[in-house]
């Protein structure tokens, strides 16, 4: 993951952060997550940065796994409501 500082072309306007998901007012320059590839993510707000690097980079890996999901078997005396 890679961390990149560039010019913003629309100061003031409302993002939503990568890793935290709340809204931020953007400034002149934005930081911007991607991937060691150049692949873009997103970009951070100022919260974000201010944890750290590392913070940043154990987020990005957290929403970049599958989800798991959690199956659970139904019983044979369970009874399933039928509406017509």
């Amino acid at each position: 993951m890679q961390l990149q500082i560039e010019c913003n072309l629309a100061p003031s306007e409302t993002q939503r952060c990568l890793t935290c998901n709340h809204s931020f007012r953007m400034t002149e320059a934005k930081v911007i997550v991607c991937s060691d590839q150049g692949k873009y993510y997103g970009e951070v707000c100022p919260n974000c940065l201010r944890a750290g690097f590392h913070w940043i980079s154990d987020r990005v890996d957290q929403l970049n796994q599958p989800k798991k999901v959690e199956i659970v078997p139904r019983s044979r005396n369970q009874k399933i409501a039928v509406v017509a």
